[in-house]
């Protein structure tokens, strides 16, 4: 199998599996009909399919006018995408469609009207006709370079505000996929004015450079297209590995306060939601638990955690498994608490990153350290007398 069959079973793979995407937004759209368009381009470039085609409509340049056809294309969807990831105000939107709509008639008619070499299509050849060989490859040319390279300023743009690493990565690679595309563009100028203006030809070298940049630039932007999935692939596998962590600690609590558990289902396929919802529920069921304790527990569970010998950076989670644990207790035997202050929330002030971090590191120590179970034990035995002291005071205060 040679090259260019290999790279255009590879896009139209790549563009098969983002087909579904297509629905979803206009960026989405336009990234699914670059990939399209650009495996449609190879396959033109495939020798079996040159082949048929030139045998069944007799026209031998055919194949090479619709390869540069749909290239142009690939360039302006890709252009549309980067804008709409970059820049999604928009940018010169009538001046681009204005550009498109000129270039493809513009390359049509003067790809008819040439007199080209034998070679390729891209053979500038000789005679009164030969001024449209060299129009059409300025028309050509000059799109899919300024597209390339205003594409691959957008792309080094959103490379530096990304905060995501794999779409970074992403970024990058599309970016350094059309940095390749804006040298072929420019090597093909090189080449054409060599010739004119020297009369000499390149031809090997000239076959060399194009494909090779071609190819690279194809690839490049294949992989980079490949890359954003991917981080969502990692991001629906860690929150699913997080959901799993903070599920047994969501039983225990919501058995203590059942109230807080909405009643509407989620799909086991929608982990991201189904983790939105265990935390929220999660904090709620802190919320309602902590008037089963009073602050006194929450600075006894302090003390505690700090002798059994846990490390400063782990003792206020630590404390906070203790208390929440207490307060479970507490909770199922109907000791609600009223008058009193209350245990603070560790959750209290964080984002969402930090929040859903809290929770898993309580969560390890709720459900594995042995010291919250002592911990309850302890607060049985001090429960009696701490009580005796609230209706003492409870008393006095009347």
């Amino acid at each position: 199998m040679n090259t260019p069959t290999i790279i255009a079973c590879v896009l139209w793979l790549v563009t098969v599996w983002r087909l579904p995407s297509v629905r979803h937004s206009h960026k989405q759209r336009s990234l699914a009909l670059t990939l399209a368009a650009l495996a449609a381009a190879m396959t033109f470039e495939v020798p079996a399919v040159k082949n048929a085609l030139n045998g069944s409509v007799g026209i031998t340049g055919l194949p090479p006018l619709l390869k540069h056809l749909l290239g142009v294309t690939s360039a302006a969807f890709l252009l549309d995408f980067v804008i709409a990831v970059v820049r999604p105000q928009g940018l010169a939107r009538r001046t681009r469609a204005a550009a498109i709509g000129a270039t493809l008639p513009l390359m049509v008619a003067f790809y008819a009207a040439a007199n080209w070499a034998p070679g390729g299509a891209v053979r500038v050849g000789e005679g009164g006709r030969a001024i449209y060989s060299v129009l059409y490859t300025a028309v050509f040319t000059l799109y899919i370079g300024v597209a390339m390279i205003v594409a691959t300023w957008l792309f080094i743009g959103g490379v530096r505000h990304s905060r995501n690493l794999l779409g970074r990565i992403g970024l990058g690679l599309l970016g350094l996929g059309t940095l390749l595309g804006s040298l072929y563009a420019l090597q093909r100028v090189g080449f054409v004015t060599a010739h004119l203006i020297t009369g000499a030809e390149y031809h090997d070298l000239e076959d060399l450079f194009s494909t090779v940049l071609k190819q690279s630039a194809i690839l490049s932007i294949a992989l980079g297209v490949c890359v954003p999935p991917l981080s969502v692939a990692v991001e629906y596998a860690r929150a699913w590995a997080t959901l799993r962590r903070l599920l047994p600690l969501w039983q225990h609590l919501t058995e203590a306060a059942p109230h807080v558990v909405l009643s509407t289902s989620i799909a086991k396929r929608r982990v991201l939601l189904r983790l939105e919802r265990c935390v929220i529920e999660i904090e709620d069921a802190c919320l309602a638990l902590r008037e089963y304790v009073s602050a006194d527990v929450h600075v006894r569970a302090r003390e505690f955690v700090r002798q059994e010998g846990f490390d400063q950076d782990e003792i206020d989670a630590a404390a906070e498994a203790c208390w929440l644990h207490e307060a479970a207790r507490r909770a199922q035997n109907g000791q609600h608490l009223k008058g009193v202050e209350y245990p603070p929330l560790g959750v209290t002030g964080r984002d969402r990153v930090s929040e859903i971090a809290w929770l898993r590191t309580v969560a390890h120590t709720y459900l594995s350290s042995p010291a919250v179970v002592k911990f309850s034990r302890q607060e049985k035995t001090f429960m009696p007398h701490a009580q005796n002291g609230l209706e003492r005071v409870t008393s006095d205060g009347k």
